[in-house]
This record gives structure tokens, C-alpha cells and sequence, in this order.
């Protein structure tokens, strides 16, 4: 793999783990949808789109899950499908738009190339990476000054192909509640 990507992961300050070193620190729900995609898999290194069935996801975590398009020019990723919780913690539905510009913080000023980052260690890497990273909601209205009581705690971007080798989608669930309690 690339050695560039290697350094930028290296220099990097973004709260991050690459690899399944997460497991044993992650929260319940976080482990119940990596269990769900690691069964998915089963021998093979990375599950395709085709093996993630949303009746087989249990309720409770499908308002946190994303489904993010790997795209063979720019703008390279575009969100494909954003549960209800996810598109509440923005303030908006992305479904449809680029990943750059309407990633989960955008709205705090969270730097895109990290999030871009996260993405391309996913796929170049084709391994899973753990974020752990409190993410407070925006407005309906986009602002960020008044905030919405959703909350991002973690998340987990694991990856999925069509051919078993290279990841055309990513796979994501974010940790999310609101006011406390879960979706």
C-alpha cells in the first residue's frame, strides 16, 4: 500500500484506529454492528453491498448506518444512503451529495481531510477504521451556534466489494443518541 498514506495516518492527530484493535474499547452497539458485518464477511476479507440486508440489521441501529459510494472520479465519494438519526445529527438529508462538504461535522469545522482521510485508509487499506471523535448535531437550519441534543460518540467505517478486492462502497455506523437516550 501507499507509503504517502502511511506518513498522512502517521502525522495525523485525528482520534482514529485503524484495524479491529477497536474491539475490546468500543460500545455495545458499535461491536453489534461490526459483528453484524464481520459475520457478513465471513471468509472473505470484506462483505459486498449485496450481503448487507437492512431486515437482518437490528432496528435499533439502522437509523445510524450510512452507505457511502466510492466513485471512479471526483467528487469520489457520495453518500448513497444516510439514516434517519445520521441525517438528524446534520440538521439534513445528504443522501445524494458528496461526502466533502456534508460529512458528519462539517457544521463544527471539523477539517475534511481527516474525514477524507478515514475514507481512503477504508479503501485503499481495505481494513476497518474506528473513530472516536463527540460530535454535537447542527440546527435544521444548518446553524452551529444552537444545537440540536444529537450526539456522536464513535463511529465505525468498514468496507464492502463488489469483486472482493477492491471496495467500491463503505459501510458506516455512527454511536448516536439523543437527549441520552438512543434512537
Amino acid at each position: 500500500m501507499s507509503s504517502r498514506l502511511d506518513d498522512e495516518i502517521r502525522e495525523s492527530t485525528y482520534p482514529r484506529i485503524v484495524g479491529f484493535g477497536f474491539l475490546d474499547n468500543c460500545s455495545p452497539k458499535i461491536r453489534r454492528m461490526w459483528d453484524y458485518w464481520n459475520t457478513q464477511r465471513g471468509d472473505r476479507l470484506m462483505p459486498s453491498r449485496q450481503d448487507i440486508d437492512p431486515l437482518q440489521i437490528p432496528r435499533d441501529l439502522l437509523p445510524c448506518i450510512i452507505l457511502t459510494e466510492v466513485l471512479p472520479e471526483a467528487p469520489w465519494l457520495r453518500y448513497r444512503l444516510v439514516g434517519t438519526a445520521q441525517a438528524a445529527l446534520r440538521g439534513r438529508d445528504p443522501t445524494g451529495q458528496p461526502v466533502q462538504g456534508n460529512y458528519m461535522g462539517a457544521h463544527l469545522g471539523i477539517p475534511g481531510d481527516d474525514v477524507m482521510l478515514n475514507y481512503r485508509i477504508v479503501i485503499e487499506k481495505r481494513t476497518v477504521v474506528y473513530t472516536y471523535n463527540p460530535i454535537i448535531g447542527a440546527m435544521p437550519d444548518g446553524s452551529s451556534m444552537r444545537q440540536m441534543p444529537w450526539h456522536a460518540s464513535s463511529s465505525v467505517l468498514m468496507p464492502l466489494s463488489s469483486d472482493g478486492e477492491n471496495v467500491d462502497m463503505v459501510f458506516c455506523f455512527s454511536d448516536l443518541d439523543k437527549d441520552g437516550l438512543h434512537p
